[in-house]
């Protein structure tokens, strides 16, 4: 039934374009910031082309305070580098029948700040729990193998939510549907189950936005709109992987070969032609888990008393103000008659919570070399303990 109503809610609804003062919002986080891991700083910024698409760029530099790579002691040898992108979308998303279900490698999304945002499975096998698994900083990110760091799921770096007022604009996805920050339009915070499947909601004005949040799912898990051909991404990005299939991320077994799924036209504005319901239809796989809500107390996301000045991270801010509620939480499970720690042991060691990993984000699935660890509405808010 839920289905049901999200795909005729698609048909008769939509999301409008991003305005002229959102397109203004992708800038550096704090201007005239040096990042001390490249000596650089962040170039970003978004435009109207004028012919029913809008644009994104960032060098990959990141405009806010981040962690030291390579990391001194361990962890992520990764090094953050200057990397281009630029992400092009329809000025007015289109929107599927269906969601498009297979979440592509790399990037999914650009912040506002600038740093891009990757999904929420590590390439791995056993699709865990990226927050359990990857090295990540006080941002919620890391730099890839190929040295563009990226946000895994939400990040206090992004913005500075003011308590009970609605988020302002995070980001954009590669569908060019906007992603607000977890506060609803009545300045209520807002939890995965909250949304769609993939993400999202339709506001009072009947505007379909996504929103990221602190649990799991965080950010899109599948998409509603449709990319554009000259989106930027390589077309090798676009495979079914985790939470359907992890063969691909199995160093013992090189005989698998992933399908790409999409396919581009030589026309830039039409729509990448994908075949992810097929492949999933065909898919005789059994990946060894499922994902069932089960309820845990977690801190949601830190805000700003209005009219303090909080300055530009709630991160171990004692000014923030932070609520604590029992969410319904996404979490991976076995199906294994094995114990369910067992199970989990088997496919990922590195894992410490075993098979009740968070269903988490992360598909910064360059080819599994990618590492790292990050660290009802009835909760009360209080000042954040340092």
């Amino acid at each position: 039934m839920f289905t049901l109503a999200l795909l005729l809610s698609s048909l008769f609804l939509g999301t409008d374009s991003l305005t002229a003062e959102e397109l203004a919002l992708f800038k550096p986080r704090i201007e005239g910031f040096v990042d001390p891991n490249t000596g650089g700083e962040s170039v970003v910024y978004a435009w109207d082309n004028g012919d029913g698409s809008q644009s994104v760029y960032t060098n990959g530099i990141p405009s806010h305070e981040t962690g030291t790579y390579p990391e001194p002691e361990g962890g992520n040898q990764g090094t953050i580098s200057e990397v281009h992108v630029t992400m092009t979308f329809n000025t007015e998303p289109v929107m599927r029948k269906e969601p498009m279900r297979c979440a592509p490698l790399e990037y999914i999304a650009i912040a506002t700040s600038g740093t891009p945002v990757d999904s929420w499975f590590p390439a791995e096998q056993g699709c865990m729990d990226v927050a359990e698994f990857e090295d990540l900083d006080m941002c919620g990110a890391h730099p890839s193998p190929n040295g563009l760091y990226h946000y895994h799921f939400y990040s206090p770096c992004v913005q500075m939510p003011v308590c009970g007022e609605p988020s302002p604009l995070y980001g954009v996805a590669i569908d060019g549907i906007p992603i607000y920050g977890p506060f609803s339009e009545d300045g209520v915070q807002l939890t995965n189950e909250d949304l769609d499947e993939c993400g999202g909601r339709y506001d009072k004005d009947g505007r379909y936005k996504y929103h990221v949040t602190k649990d799991a799912l965080y950010y899109m898990t599948c998409f509603m709109g449709e990319f554009r051909s000259d989106l930027g991404k390589e077309i090798d990005d676009f495979y079914c992987s985790c939470p359907y299939d992890d063969r691909m991320y199995d160093r013992s077994s090189r005989g698998f070969q992933k399908t790409t799924i999409c396919e581009a036209s030589d026309v830039g504005s039409e729509p990448l032609n994908c075949t992810d319901k097929e492949y999933l239809a065909e898919l005789d796989y059994d990946i060894g888990y499922k994902w069932e809500r089960q309820p845990r107390e977690m801190e949601l996301a830190g805000c700003c008393p209005p009219g303090e000045d909080c300055g530009t991270s709630c991160e171990d801010n004692e000014l923030c103000e932070f609520e604590t509620r029992t969410v319904n939480f996404m979490t991976r499970v076995s199906t294994s008659d094995e114990d369910s720690s067992e199970g989990s042991d088997s496919d990922d060691s590195d894992s410490e919570d075993g098979d009740q990993d968070q269903m988490d984000g992360d598909q910064d699935r360059n080819g599994g070399r990618d590492g790292g660890r990050d660290g009802g509405r009835d909760g009360n808010r209080r000042p954040r303990s340092v």
